[in-house]
This record gives structure tokens, sequence and C-alpha cells, in this order.
């Protein structure tokens, strides 16, 4: 069996050219996993197994491991399938975002320019923080009222979103991307200023990629246009935002 991982750990590092996070990853999820034979009973231990871990963990071991057995299929080392049927829970935990409210009163805290303009080019863009990690000015392009942006998302998926200039203007003056701070420091200076203001949710930069879909979202801007900024694979994983959206609508009186 680690065989036959490793010859798939390879497939993923030279044909599909994954990045070093995600071979690393997988190789953790596959190396757990060996110790389970390929057949209906043995899988259905694994899912209760891993039964232990957050939904959000347990999702992700299940995605690695059914695409391990389809190419294990694809290659003729199993016969039958058997892990289609098989669902991880889903978690039922809405993401946590600035209302215009707070979002308003963590930017007039903010008494550096360089993380004034680094929070407000996350929200203006929806960017994961690996991504903001892995931009760099050459994927920057000016035009004369926009500016293009070139994205490399998960699995080396790359898209296209267009920013107003005067954020990428603010970017450029301040350099925050020639010269970067780790994700750690970046994660404490927003946990500084969210206590600065007085703001008592659980909020991390990832936050601000949400508030973005939402703010979109409540502007009217459709889901399949908003799956395309954020860069998800499936327009389901958009579709969480609304459930936050549709929490403050009126229901009209329908009698």
């Amino acid at each position: 069996m680690e065989r036959l991982s490793k010859k798939y750990l390879d497939y993923l590092k030279n044909v599909k050219k994954r990045s070093d996070s995600t071979l690393r990853q997988y190789k953790s999820v596959l190396r757990e996993f060996s110790k389970y034979r390929y057949r209906r009973e043995d899988f259905k231990r694994y899912l209760k197994d891993i039964s232990k871990n957050s939904p959000k963990t347990q999702h992700m071991k299940l995605s690695v491991v059914r695409r391990y057995l389809d190419w294990l299929h694809s290659q003729g080392y199993i016969k039958k399938r058997f892990w289609e049927d098989a669902e991880a829970p889903r978690s039922r935990a809405l993401p946590h975002y600035f209302s215009p409210k707070e979002l308003s009163k963590f930017f007039s805290v903010i008494d550096d320019p360089y993380y004034k303009a680094l929070f407000r080019f996350l929200v203006n863009t929806g960017l994961r923080i690996s991504e903001f990690m892995e931009l760099s000015e050459d994927d920057i392009q000016f035009f004369d009222q926009i500016v293009r942006i070139r994205i490399r998302g998960k699995g080396s998926k790359e898209r296209v979103i267009q920013v107003d200039p005067e954020i990428m203007e603010e970017v450029m003056t301040q350099g925050i991307l020639k010269k970067k701070p780790s994700v750690r420091t970046i994660q404490r200076k927003m946990k500084e200023y969210i206590n600065k203001a007085g703001i008592k949710k659980k909020l991390t930069p990832h936050s601000l990629r949400h508030t973005f879909a939402i703010l979109l979202m409540e502007q009217g801007v459709p889901l399949n246009r908003i799956q395309s900024l954020l860069g998800h694979e499936s327009i389901a994983t958009t579709s969480i935002y609304l459930k936050i959206v549709g929490e403050g609508e009126k229901i009209p009186r329908v009698f």
C-alpha cells in the first residue's frame, strides 16, 4: 500500500503539479489511511475512526482518500468502487465576518498605513492569505480605469480579478507586495486592531474574505460571479453566504 501511495504522490507532483504544502497534506492523510485495506468494510471503519475529528478535517481527509481511490481504480489496482456513497458530516458553523459598522471601527483604529493598506486590499479582493503571500508585482496589470490581478489559488488554479485603481495605488505606495510580514505576524496585528476597536467577535484575516463575499452578495452580485471571484471550485461552497445574507431579510406577509 505504501508503494502505491508513493506512486500516487509522484503523480500529483510530476503530472498534476501540486504544491509542496498540498503534497505534505496528502502524504499525512494517506499515511493514516495506509493501515486500512481497500475494502468496503475497512473503508466504513476508517470513516468511523475519523469521526472524532472536526467536520472540516473529516471532509478534507475524505476528499483526499476518495481522490486516491479514484486514481487506484483508474490504474486498475481496484476493481469495485465502494467509496462513492460516503459523505463526511457537514459543518453547520457559519463563517465569521465584519458587519459594515465593525469594518468601519476596525479601520478607524489602524494607525500603521502599511497594515491599513494590507487589510483594505484583502477585504476588497477576497484573497486568501496564502494567495496574498504568493502575489508579486508581476501579477499586476494597470490599465486606464482598471487594474487586473492574476491570482494563483488552491491546486495551482489561476483566476483574474479587477480591482479599484485607488486600492492598488495604496498597495504600491505602501509596498505591501515587496516586503511581506509572516502569516503569523499578519494574524497577530489583526487581533491587536480588533481588540483596540472593541470588537468581541472571533475574527481572523480570513474573515475579510468572508466579508468581501457577503458585501458583494448584499449588493446583488450574482452567486456564480462571487464564486468566480473567490476561486471556489463548487458553487455549493459559495452558497454558504446565502444563509448569512438571508438572516437579515424581512419575510413578507403572504396571507
